[in-house]
């Protein structure tokens, strides 16, 4: 069922008030308590201090005592001088001192009863310390009295006591020293539980303490308790009991006068809290009530906006209210465009699906070529071997299959190469050694090794200028070859390419035209010419090959080098036009014959260290077949083995060794003075800039990737 907003309001002003509510009765009740708390602690402390102020008195005569004590005339027997000594100890009316002998006779004063005193100078010559009585009657005024009592031994054997007597209102006076509220009382009770001392009711000295005070206190040090006084007001009794006498020291204080500081304390914040209740809920009902004639006026705006009409715009004095009218009110001319909008947005996320769909296609479509182009190769390589295995295959086949081996590893090479290069250049870690190229030559030799693979078949014609750029000859290199492998790749056999190579000095520009007359560039293909993984639609036979990776690889390497590429076609079947175009040096250079290097002869024992099996003995026939005497190991610790007993001029170390990687095991050869001179030469996988220059710091004289290349092998060899 639907609540009004009003409803609405009064269950939210609920759901503030009722945790405020909950939370405020807690506080009140922390507040009670640590307020009571802090009160009874006060009178624990006012406790605790009566108690030390009653006991430092004792010490005090204690201490007086224990002076007289070492009177010399109490050890030479001048009691008449003793007398005048002992009168100085005296603490005015309410305190006189005594010398008792062991026997108990009195010999200075006579203020305690015979009986006591014979047993309270008995137990202070037994125990030897000094003893505190509780209340007793004089033995002349038989007013009640307290005493405390010292040991005196005298040398030849004679023992006296010595003792202070205090008066019945001696001990009040101190406690009255204590600043404490009238309402308060303090009192000092003795052990037996008579009233030594009252702040008050002075006549009670000598009478028993409440009963519920003593059962409170017994066997306790400290406490505090609660009962009526007997003169029926309930009052808290904080009671302490003083380590030296025994005595207990009472504060007691109307539970009223506690209790009502408390409650009147929680009162005050009680009413303030209520009375910020009252003013929250009055304006939220005021709030409410605006709040729901605003509602009903943006309920007619929008109704009115439903029907086409303009809508009204009362003010509300709500500043929300009032924007939400307006709101509504443009809304209606941003109906029209936001319907636009919403198709619009509609359409590119059509759009944007058929992106991610075709993605999906040209990465199945990659997939499905990088199998079509490793098996390829792959079968080739295995026919070739299986026929090589043959028991006496012919002359002429052997060759062939030699050939189709070297041909099929050159183009898995090749695919793998390009893989690796696409993505050392997505993470940017693609090094250029740059250096002055002079481009055209770059062009020549790429053309001489295509005619000589067999690849051209073509009218190809060139016309190059001399043109000198600073690039990375090696990467210049594959992006030639790719350039012009590509027009052979997509011109039938016969067509024409045509190759020019332009220096235009004006615009400081190198500019490289491959022109072919073959299948062209359908123009839904043109926008992503240069993207990864796309190519135009080929035969089932994929007699172009391809992995769609060529352009990209070249758009990149031409972007690191400064340069731009791009391409242009009348159509499918027009053929297509490439256009390199690379940054010229300001000062062309001229090619200076190099100084004839002194020959180097290349060793005959070689030490090859190689964990692959396969690849040790093919690397090896190979060396074999060159002239060379070959030391093998599949180790490190072997390989280092063999070097200090043959001494071979020239190592080839693998870098994932077993035992002592390649690094390490070139470390330890440089490290030996009989095996520093030996030429070392790293074959890796590892084919980036920055493994050469860690195979160059650790030791080694050269770096080859696998697979390798025979002829970069035979000039490492050589010393090249």
């Amino acid at each position: 069922m639907a609540m009004k907003i009003r409803a609405y309001i009064l269950i939210m002003t609920g759901a503030i008030v009722l945790p405020i509510a909950i939370f405020a009765a807690v506080a009140l009740e922390t507040l009670l308590r640590s307020e009571r708390d802090a009160a009874l602690s006060t009178m624990k402390e006012a406790a605790d201090a009566t108690a030390l102020l009653v006991d430092n008195e004792l010490s005090s005569a204690e201490a007086a005592l224990r002076v007289l004590a070492q009177s010399p005339h109490l050890a030479s027997g001048d009691m008449e001088n003793f007398y005048r000594h002992a009168r100085t100890a005296d603490r005015g009316d309410g305190g006189r001192t005594i010398l008792f002998l062991a026997s108990g006779q009195q010999v200075i004063n006579t203020v305690a009863p015979p009986d006591y005193v014979r047993t309270r100078t008995r137990d202070v010559i037994e125990s030897g310390r000094t003893v505190v009585s509780g209340l007793i009657k004089g033995a002349v005024q038989q007013i009640p009295v307290t005493t405390i009592n010292v040991p005196v031994p005298i040398d030849g054997g004679r023992r006296y006591v010595l003792g202070s007597v205090f008066s019945p209102d001696y001990f009040s006076r101190v406690i009255d020293r204590r600043a404490m509220p009238a309402s308060w009382k303090l009192s000092v009770v003795d052990r037996a539980g008579y009233f030594i001392a009252r702040s008050s009711e002075p006549a009670r000295l000598g009478h028993a303490a409440n009963p519920l005070l003593m059962r409170a206190a017994a066997g306790r040090q400290q406490g505090m308790v609660r009962f009526d006084t007997r003169s029926g007001v309930d009052a808290y009794h904080a009671f302490t009991r003083s380590p030296m006498s025994g005595w207990i020291v009472t504060v007691s204080v109307p539970a009223a006068e506690i209790d009502g500081v408390a409650r009147r304390a929680v009162m005050l914040v009680a009413i303030g809290m209520l009375a910020a209740l009252l003013v929250a809920a009055g304006a939220a009902a005021l709030f409410g009530r605006r709040l729901v004639n605003a509602t009903h006026g943006a309920a007619a705006s929008a109704t009115a906006l439903g029907h086409g009409g303009l809508p009204p715009r009362p003010r509300t004095g709500i500043a929300e209210f009032d924007h939400l009218q307006r709101c509504i009110g443009e809304a209606g001319r941003k109906l029209a465009a936001a319907e636009g909008e919403r198709s619009a947005l509609l359409q590119r996320e059509q759009e944007a699906r058929a992106l991610a769909e075709e993605q999906v296609r040209i990465r199945d479509d990659f997939l499905a070529m990088l199998s079509h182009e490793l098996r390829n190769p792959l079968s080739g390589i295995v026919g070739a071997v299986q026929l090589l295995r043959m028991d006496s295959p012919r002359p002429e086949l052997k060759s062939q299959a030699q050939d189709i081996l070297m041909r099929q590893s050159r183009h898995l090479t090749r695919i793998v190469d390009d893989l690796l290069d696409l993505a050392r250049l997505a993470r940017g870690k693609i090094k250029l050694d740059m250096g002055p190229v002079e481009l055209s030559a770059v062009v020549e030799s790429t053309v001489a090794a295509l005619r000589m693979a067999g690849r051209v078949q073509h009218t190809l014609t060139t016309r190059l200028e001399p043109a000198w750029v600073r690039a990375d000859r090696t990467r210049i290199e594959q992006v030639v070859t790719n350039l012009v492998t590509n027009a052979l790749k997509y011109t039938p056999p016969g067509g024409a390419i045509e190759i020019a190579l332009e220096a235009h000095a004006g615009k400081g520009q190198a500019v490289l035209t491959v022109l072919d007359d073959g299948v062209g560039i359908a123009p839904d293909l043109m926008p992503r010419l240069f993207d990864i993984f796309v190519q135009g639609k080929v035969s089932l036979d994929r007699s172009q090959g391809g992995l769609g990776i060529g352009l990209s690889l070249v758009r990149s390497l031409v972007t690191l080098h400064g340069g731009s590429i791009d391409a242009a076609s009348a159509g499918t079947g027009q053929g297509s036009v490439f256009t390199l175009r690379l940054p010229l040096l300001e000062h062309a250079l001229v090619d200076t014959p190099a100084a004839a290097a002194p020959a180097r002869t290349a060793p005959a024992t070689v030490l090859l260290v190689e964990d692959n099996e396969d690849a040790r003995r093919m690397l090896a026939a190979h060396l074999e077949a060159s002239g060379y005497s070959v030391l093998e190991a599949d180790n490190g610790i072997d390989g280092l083995a063999l070097a200090h007993e043959a001494r071979p001029g020239l190592a080839i170390l693998d870098i994932g060794l077993p035992g002592l990687d390649g690094y390490q095991l070139a470390a330890r050869l440089r490290a030996d003075a009989a095996t520093r001179p030996m030429r070392l030469i790293a074959l890796t996988g590892y084919g980036q800039a920055s493994d050469r220059e860690r195979a160059l710091e650790a030791g080694f004289d050269a770096h080859l990737v696998k697979p390798v290349k025979f002829d970069e092998l035979a000039r490492e060899l050589a010393g090249a």
